[in-house]
């Protein structure tokens, strides 16, 4: 291809400089990547003090958190291998569905909701590679909001109240999103300096634009920050993406743990928990057609995420008795594991308008590629996301209930092949590719944030390689399809907003055959039920307060947690990634203070440092913590007489100089 340019424009210096950008650019495409933690050289039957099962977001953040501990050693096991070139690049998210890297579950078809579906079945894509679902979603960084705080703690006690998962989303956070960081009010509730790059963009798509211009003229309030808890509307949401590449607890945290005590296994599929005499003492795994046992000396963890969970603890006995028994599985804990599954609910509305509202090419697109080669800039770096929500009532002006989220298609775009990746059928397809063919689309996915309604996850037999059996339950509470007729209509008013109009945009409805000769309601709410899918945040399955206590331990299982989407005992309203690093960073904050232990057996609990208590101390959960540094940096101790209380055990040190102090606290 060079030598073909240099022939083109000749030997001279124009030929040279271009032949010359050109290599350059060939170039830099393998600076594009990651080097990726490596596999650790393991023996068979090996002991460790943790076992965590899946590299995803949680368990990538959960393992570079206790790693953090010296005398704790860390084995996470990951079925998948690295994330390709595509997990890095922002703008290739939707690649990475159904394809090697996605473990491409589905629900089982219950032949009465989404039957326009194809194969009346909902698309359920999850990361099977190391950062897991968090190394092929949208980068949305959402939380939730205060409401569904309260709604833990009622359930599992107030470690889960919102001001306390405040703290730790803002210790995992660094915001960058000028449009926040510039904003003393919204910046009360953000971290800056963690280790999660949260970042904005000040070149908003023209269609994004037209999009919040249609919903203020809809009476929507434009908000710079989708997370504020104190107001909601339409609005960009910021995303993790870091000089213009995905960020993620496996990029941030897990490829910058620098400890010698964390070993990573890679495409090691878990098979079961090994538990006797109701402990959890480690687990079964297979890595290249060998069978493996590795032992935990304190606690086996499952961060597989809300199929794979509950799945992995009902091969090994833990589940409801009467599942169990009929697949010949010894019981050994009777918990409701796999029930409770639920997810945001989403159906797609369509219109249809002239060119020139996203208008790509293949030049622009090459222009682009260019672009992010040279300095990570343009439209591959980003994730131009952006909803509206809307409360269920005005009594609660800043609880959203339901959120549209708008999408411009433009003209002779591969709209095709990603219909079929999220689901809808041949015909539906074939529909809308036609009528891209003449007009630019735009795709607006109604959702449900709060649904009612519950499915169940169950194993399909006792091999351990057979997906889980999904049964979506969505629509099995009929209020919950109550609400769609409001919000389709929502959706279709955009056409109505004055630049629309401008581009003569009209209402889309879908062929359906079930649904003909209906009234509008009534046919709104039939293709609802028909076109209904997943929004692939699903939750729930191993929840806190059936399955999982509030400190995440299995109950009635000694030795055993879990940390991941599928402990939320109520889906909370937005995107679930940020969340379960949240969770994940309780997590490791709740293994530390229940094993800060001296290398004698002594509490740090029960210490106390003349009016210091060790709750109020820094960093007391922490190796090697000198206590001369302690007295220094508080003001409440008298530097002249220090008393030290550890149980029954008094230590009473007099000195005038806190340099005389050398004693050291090692945590066990």
């Amino acid at each position: 291809m060079v030598c073909g340019l240099t022939s083109c424009l000749g030997s001279g210096a124009a030929g040279g400089l271009f032949s010359s950008a050109v290599q350059f650019f060939a170039a830099t495409q393998c600076l594009v990547g990651e080097t990726w933690p490596k596999d650790s050289v393991l023996q068979n039957g090996s002991r460790y003090d943790f076992i965590i099962v899946g590299a995803g977001t949680a368990g990538s953040a959960l393992a570079a958190r206790l790693s953090e501990v010296a005398n704790f050693s860390v084995l996470l096991l990951e079925a998948g291998g690295d994330p390709p070139i595509e997990a890095i690049i922002p703008a290739f998210r939707e690649t990475l569905k159904a394809s090697s890297v996605d473990w491409n579950f589905t629900s089982v078809e219950n032949n009465i909701t989404s039957q326009a579906l194809k194969r009346g079945i909902e698309q359920q894509p999850r990361g099977k590679m190391l950062g897991g679902t968090g190394s092929l979603n949208h980068m949305v960084y959402a939380r939730g909001f205060p409401s569904d705080y309260h709604e833990w703690a009622s359930i599992a006690g107030e470690t889960w109240n919102w001001t306390n998962v405040l703290k730790y989303f803002m210790k995992t956070e660094h915001m960058t999103d000028t449009n926040i960081v510039n904003n003393p009010e919204l910046m009360v509730y953000h971290g800056r300096g963690g280790a999660i790059e949260v970042s904005g963009t000040n070149e908003v798509m023209f269609s994004i634009k037209k999009f919040l211009q249609a919903f203020e003229e809809l009476g929507f309030k434009t908000v710079p920050d989708m997370t504020y808890p104190n107001s909601i509307g339409a609005g960009c949401f910021s995303h993790t993406i870091r000089n213009g590449e995905r960020d993620s607890s496996l990029r941030a945290l897990l490829n910058n743990a620098n400890s010698t005590s964390l070993h990573i296994l890679k495409d090691a599929f878990v098979t079961k928990i090994i538990i006797e005499n109701g402990t959890a003492i480690g687990i079964e795994a297979v890595k290249d057609d060998e069978k493996f046992l590795f032992y935990a000396d304190r606690e086996v963890i499952l961060s597989a995420g809300t199929f794979n969970t509950p799945k992995l603890l009902m091969l090994s006995g833990v589940g409801p008795s009467e599942h169990l028994r009929s697949l010949g599985i010894d019981v050994v804990a009777d918990l409701p594991v796999g029930s409770n599954l639920h997810d945001h609910v989403m159906v797609l509305a369509f219109l249809v308008a002239d060119n020139g509202t996203c208008v790509s090419d293949e030049a622009e697109n090459s222009m682009e590629a260019i672009k992010y080669l040279y300095d990570r800039t343009g439209f591959l770096a980003k994730a131009d996301n952006m909803a509206a929500y809307l409360p269920l009532s005005s009594s609660e002006p800043t609880v959203p209930e339901f959120a549209l989220y708008p999408t411009c298609i433009p003209q002779f775009s591969p709209f095709r092949s990603g219909c079929l990746t999220l689901g809808l059928n041949e015909d539906l397809c074939t529909e809308l590719h036609n009528l891209n063919q003449e007009y630019e689309l735009v795709t607006i996915a109604a959702v449900l944030l709060k649904p009612k309604s519950r499915g169940k996850v169950e194993l399909n037999s006792i091999n351990p390689f057979d997906d889980p059996l999904i049964y979506a339950g969505t629509f099995s509470e009929e209020q919950d399809l109550d609400h769609f007729p409001r919000l389709i209509k929502m959706a279709w008013s955009i056409a109505d907003t004055n630049y629309f109009r401008s581009k003569n945009a009209r209402v889309i409805k879908p062929w359906v055959e079930a649904c003909s000769n209906l009234t509008e309601s009534a046919w709104i709410k039939c293709m609802s039920r028909a076109m209904v899918t997943s929004a692939w945040h699903s939750v729930g399955t191993a929840a806190m307060g059936t399955v999982v206590d509030g400190d995440l331990k299995v109950l009635g299982i000694n030795g055993l947690r879990v940390v991941d989407a599928s402990v939320m005992p109520k889906i909370i309203r937005g995107n679930t990634n940020a969340p379960v690093v949240m969770i994940a960073e309780i997590a490791a904050d709740l293994i530390k203070e229940h094993y800060s232990v001296s290398r004698t057996g002594t509490n740090l609990n029960n210490m106390t440092i003349g009016n210091l208590t060790a709750s109020s101390m820094p960093n007391i959960s922490q190796p090697n913590i000198n206590l001369a540094d302690v007295i220094e940096n508080n003001d409440m101790i008298n530097s002249s007489l220090i008393e030290v209380e550890i149980t029954n055990v008094e230590l009473i040190t007099t000195t005038d100089r806190l340099s005389d102090i050398d004693d050291t606290v090692n945590v066990a």
